[in-house]
């Protein structure tokens, strides 16, 4: 069996025939949409209400966002009933690990009711707050023995992340900065560091597939792979079912836009673009600031 990177390009003459296909579906698509499919409110790790969000979506001018905040749903409960001045795709970033690392999949389009999505998202909150219990231990080894308590408070109900346990840590004056308290204890290696066993790539998919979305394979750049690395992990991502993958995520080089747009098409997945919003006051990820797609791109927004 070859291996994953040498089947791809053995599929490439088929895959750009598929990918000029779906382009030509798609024809009379408007491609200079404003649009950002990825973002967060407070109901994650992100500082605005899901309302304070939409209002700077709509004052940046977005025609179609979704929020999709981290294993949580929660932010399109809180909007239930308003008046949208923008067309507001159902999102979520799931968390999930391929080969070792974590990686995160953005499911778009989601019937918020499905019963596999809705006990999915519970068996990834339980084990945000496993980890968190265990984060917390870790903690109470370097001194700060209310530490839980702390970052719960500040996740005010949300959906309890790394960054709760970062802006506690700057609350009590440990560090200087959230970047510092993932240099110091969060990150990877360090003393509060912990690995969770999230559900694995197939479950994700699965979870997304049953609720009628499409599954989006999150900032590829992010994770500094070797481009073997990420073509692999784009083959097993195709193989359970993955429809999509962010070409643009946030301010990045158009060199790197037209490297992963050579990997949409090599690997026939659709382009979705988004900010990776979290706050104001961050240009690498300002909402609706994201740039337009490659003319032969195939937009994900073609499915809705």
């Amino acid at each position: 069996m070859p291996c994953g990177w040498v089947w791809a390009l053995r599929q490439n003459f088929s895959t750009v025939r598929e990918h000029t296909r779906v382009l030509a579906n798609h024809s009379g698509l408007r491609k200079n949409l404003i649009v950002d499919f990825h973002m967060h409110t407070c109901c994650s790790d992100g500082q605005l209400t899901p309302r304070e969000l939409i209002d700077l979506a709509a004052a940046r001018g977005c025609e179609q966002i979704a929020i999709t905040d981290h294993d949580s749903v929660a932010a399109y409960a809180q909007l239930a009933d308003q008046v949208m001045p923008m067309r507001l795709i159902r999102g979520c970033e799931f968390s999930t690990q391929w080969q070792g690392r974590e990686v995160h999949i953005v499911g778009l389009n989601l019937d918020l009711q499905n019963i596999d999505l809705v006990a999915g998202l519970q068996s990834q909150r339980n084990a945000r707050e496993v980890r968190g219990g265990r984060i917390a231990e870790l903690l109470a080894k370097q001194g700060f023995t209310d530490a839980l308590a702390g970052a719960s408070a500040l996740a005010a109900g949300a959906s309890l992340g790394r960054p709760h346990f970062a802006r506690y840590l700057v609350a009590r004056g440990a560090v200087p900065s959230l970047q510092q308290a993932f240099k110091r204890y969060l990150g990877v290696g360090k003393p509060a560091y912990v690995r969770t066993e999230w559900a694995n790539l197939e479950q994700i998919c699965a979870w997304i597939d049953a609720a009628g979305g499409i599954a989006v394979l999150a900032h590829p750049l992010k994770y500094k792979m070797t481009l073997t690395k990420l073509r692999s992990l784009l083959v097993a991502f195709k193989d359970v079912g993955g429809g999509a993958m962010e070409v643009i995520s946030g301010a990045q080089q158009t060199a790197q836009t037209s490297q992963m747009a050579r990997l949409s098409k090599q690997f026939q997945l659709q382009a979705s673009v988004g900010s990776d919003f979290h706050q104001p006051g961050q240009p690498w990820a300002a909402l609706g600031r994201v740039a337009q797609l490659p003319d032969d791109c195939a937009p994900v927004w073609s499915n809705w």
